[in-house]
């Protein structure tokens, strides 16, 4: 799923006065920390370093079947929570989170955690 395809989707669920500029920097966050913390961290991951989002037409890290659940729900939080209702971010934070645990879970089953380092054991 790419950027922009997401950012119509979620714009058709839930409409908004917020640009696609600001859309694609919210899922340019969203990405960058999971790519620093998740993605990095476990064999197989990528070598390069994430670039954010410029023009929409890139492919966001989560893969089907889990993207949609995570990045609509992710952005309708952050669309509620500019627009300060509290009532609806918490329920859209509430489902992202349950579905970026359904994917985290997944990816963590099917890619071999990376060691930190040595550590000093007794």
């Amino acid at each position: 799923m790419t950027v922009n395809e997401l950012i119509a989707a979620v714009d058709l669920k839930e409409p908004n006065s917020c640009s696609a500029e600001e859309k694609r920097r919210w899922l340019s966050a969203l990405d960058g920390k999971i790519h620093a913390e998740v993605l990095l961290g476990h064999e197989g991951g990528p070598t390069a370093a994430f670039a954010a989002y410029t023009d929409g037409s890139e492919e966001l890290l989560i893969p089907f079947p889990y993207a949609e659940g995570v990045y609509t729900h992710y952005l309708i939080a952050m669309i509620a929570a500019l627009n300060a209702e509290a009532a609806r971010y918490n329920q859209q934070i509430a489902m992202y989170n349950a579905n970026f645990s359904q994917w985290w879970n997944a990816y963590h089953a099917a890619h071999t955690p990376l060691h930190a380092g040595k550590r000093f054991l007794f």
